[in-house]
């Protein structure tokens, strides 16, 4: 497969390939986002399921259904490291990959923030970004708008 971006865990044990361009690019603010990754907010870059390929160990996965949006999230992390690799959410078509694991993250640009009201105090956004109150997507979701 010719990849046009690619990226893995830290040890190497889950590799993965991306042949497409990413679907939306967006660091979320939310509770659980904070929580399940125990950082201030996570950074995605969403592809196609049918443009990504992985490799290596099979991801290890946490399902959770009790979300504030209401839709199931499954965190996936490699066993060995723990890295977390992204998040699949079951009623779309695209995965979340964490940034940090992408090798090209350094080209990526992130314009959206989302879930701006569960946003720690210290985050600040680039005045570039759009910035969102609760969850954006398709076009909805309300724009905080900044001086």
């Amino acid at each position: 497969m010719t990849s046009k971006y690619t990226g893995g865990c830290k040890c190497g044990n889950i590799t993965y390939f991306v042949n497409g361009e990413p679907q939306w690019k967006v660091s979320c603010h939310c509770n659980w986002c904070q929580t399940t990754s125990g950082a201030a907010f996570r950074t995605f870059v969403l592809f196609n399921e049918s443009d990504l390929e992985i490799s290596g160990d099979t991801l290890k996965s946490y399902e959770d259904s009790d979300t504030a949006h209401g839709r199931p999230m499954i965190n996936q992390f490699c066993s060995k490291c723990g890295t977390q690799l992204g998040i699949k959410v079951p009623s779309m078509d695209a995965r979340h990959i964490a940034l940090g694991t992408l090798d090209q993250r350094k080209a990526i640009e992130i314009k959206d923030n989302i879930w701006w009201q569960e946003a720690l105090n210290f985050v600040s956004f680039p005045k570039s970004s759009d910035v969102y109150k609760t969850g954006y997507w398709n076009g909805t979701g309300e724009k905080i708008l900044k001086s």
